[in-house]
Formats: structure tokens, sequence, C-alpha cells
């Protein structure tokens, strides 16, 4: 075997979760792990044109990456044909020297955000053109509010290992190991322990940290919450898994700092080797937050979300009320003081 073919199969490793077998399939070009949707669209009322390439790992369903060029004119979106092989696209992509090229970093971030948003995954694996089609022509349209839209694609298979050879930036699921090293705790994956925590873990891609939202008076006890339950949660990691889920839920403050946002609760998982729970949340297809609290704290829902606004509400309304009776008790007093001094001056 040459050296190029032992460096083919270690790369290709950690795209099979270390199974030999399939990294030398995958380095022979007999294995496919990604989808290629390849597009290209021109937005007329702006002179714009763009060709973006989204990769979609269909194995582990995970947005591997998204590469895109946009210019004020069709010179390029013309030249590019959606039936061109991926590998070429991406080729002109990266040699693009455009005098009129903008930055596209934003059109990725959008695209990967409403990708998430619509779940556009069954008609991705199933290379459904028809369906996919109009819902990129709408989310082209929102991208740059117009109506003016013209958008074409079409599908080709791959994998990550090309993906890396090409020079793109791919996104690497979580394998096993890494998941069981991520409960922050030791313990026997055969207890019953163990295997609760290694079901919940291997429903998901990636495990990222994150923080709860405490609401002493009016919050809900961790003892107390069930699956599909809505919490806050607030990410505050710089990882690139944790920084496009903030992207996608725009919970960015002003600074672009991280503000609390609503995921779903999979699962909450007494704490057997310590104390306190172990709770995953998922915020997006495949990505679960995984927080350890040591005690059994009140945290903030989505009903005592609403429950805290409706007690403002109800405040700022009686504090309304008592101002408005003080002022009309004010004029009354008032109207009193005028009729006495008419009466008086009679």
């Amino acid at each position: 075997m040459s050296n190029n073919e032992d460096e083919r199969i270690n790369i290709a490793l950690k795209y099979t979760n270390g199974d030999s077998d399939k990294a030398k399939m995958m380095a022979m070009g007999s294995m496919f792990d990604v989808i290629v949707v390849k597009g290209k669209f021109t937005v007329e009322d702006q002179n714009t044109s763009g060709v973006f390439l989204a990769f979609f790992n269909f194995i582990d369903e995970y947005i591997s990456a998204i590469e895109s060029v946009i210019e004020l004119n069709d010179a390029f979106f013309s030249k590019t044909k959606v039936s061109d092989n991926w590998n070429t696209i991406y080729k002109n992509i990266a040699s693009y020297e455009g005098k009129e090229k903008l930055n596209s970093e934003k059109l990725n971030g959008d695209l990967y955000n409403f990708f998430i948003q619509l779940d556009v995954w069954p008609h991705v694996q199933k290379e459904d053109v028809n369906n996919l089609a109009p819902i990129l022509l709408d989310i082209i349209k929102e991208c740059f509010e117009s109506l003016t839209v013209d958008c074409q694609i079409d599908f080709e298979k791959t994998n990550s290992l090309e993906l890396e050879l090409a020079g793109i930036e791919v996104m690497v699921p979580l394998n096993i190991e890494n998941r069981k090293r991520s409960t922050e705790i030791s313990l026997d994956p055969d207890s019953p322990f163990g295997k609760k925590i290694t079901s919940v873990e291997s429903q998901a891609q990636f495990i990222i940290n994150g923080s709860l939202i405490i609401s002493p008076v009016r919050g809900k006890l961790l003892s107390e919450l069930k699956p599909n339950e809505k919490i806050y949660v607030l990410l505050s990691d710089k990882d690139q898994i944790s920084q496009r889920v903030l992207d996608t839920y725009k919970s960015r403050d002003a600074e672009g700092n991280p503000r609390p946002f609503l995921g779903k609760i999979v699962s909450v998982i007494p704490n057997e080797m310590d104390k306190g729970y172990i709770i995953y949340i998922v915020v997006a297809k495949g990505i679960f937050v995984k927080i350890i609290e040591e005690e059994n704290l009140k945290i903030q829902t989505e009903l005592s979300e609403i429950e805290i606004k409706k007690y403002d509400d109800n405040n700022s309304k009686r504090g309304l009320t008592k101002i408005f009776n003080i002022a009309m008790y004010g004029l009354f007093i008032l109207l009193v003081l005028i009729l006495i001094i008419i009466l008086s001056m009679m």
C-alpha cells in the first residue's frame, strides 16, 4: 500500500468512527457519506448572482460545510452549470477573483440557518429536486429580500475525505469515545446508569456544553421537568457548533454576546455518580446541549417566562391604573378648589 493510500485511509478514519474497513472503502472512492446540493441564483433587481455548494452528511445527518461566491454581475453564474462536478465548481469558487465579488459569509450562515429551521433533510436524502428547488428559491428571496429571484440546483454524491483533500473545512461528528469522555464523569458503561447515558448520547451527532437560566420564584424544579418541555439554555463556549447554533437562533445581543434561547428537553437523568442531574436538550437536528447541575434548582421554562410576562404586564397595568386614579383624584380636588374660589368671588 502506498504512502498516499495510507494517508487517505488515516484521514478517512475521522469520518468512519474509526472503522478501518469503511475508511479503506472511502479512500478507494467506493463509500459515500455526503450529498452535495449544487446551486446557482440571480437576483435581478439587485444585479446580483451567486453560486453555492452545500455539503450534507447523509449518514450522520449534519451539514458538513457550505461554500459560496456572490458577485454584482452574472458572469460567474452564466458560466457555471449545476450539472458540473462539485469539485470543479468548488475550485472556481475558491479561485474566483472577480472585481465585484461580495462577502459570502453571511449567505453561508443564512443558508445553514434556513436548512436547519426548515428541515430540508428529507428532500436532500431523496435528492428530490422538485420539492427542494422551490424551498431554496424562497430561501434566496428571504436572504436578499427580493422577489425577482431565479435559482437552479442539482445533486451529487461524494465523501468527507474528498472534501478535506479539496481544502474544505469539514465539520467532524463526535464518535462514541468522544461522547463518553464528554460526560465529564467516570462511569461503568455496562451499569444501568452508564447505559442510560450512552442511550441518550448515542442519539446525538454533536454534544455541546451549556448552562440553564435560574428562576427562583416562578421557575420549575429540575426534578419536575419532563421530555419535550421547552426550557431556556445559554451557550458560552467558542466552538464552531455552539457559534452556529447561536447564529441559527439569532441569540446574540448588540455586542455579539450569547443570549438565552429555548431548547427542548430530551432527558433529565439523576446523577448517580455524584449528586444533582444531567440534562440533555436538543437545539437542532443531531445537536444536544448537555448540562450537569449539582442541585435541584428552579429554572426558567417557556411557561415560567409566560407567567413572568403576565405578572409584569399585570403589575404594569396595576401601576398605570394607580397613576390614573391618583391623577383623577387630583383633578377632582383641583376642580373643587376652582369652584370654591369662583363661588367666593360672587
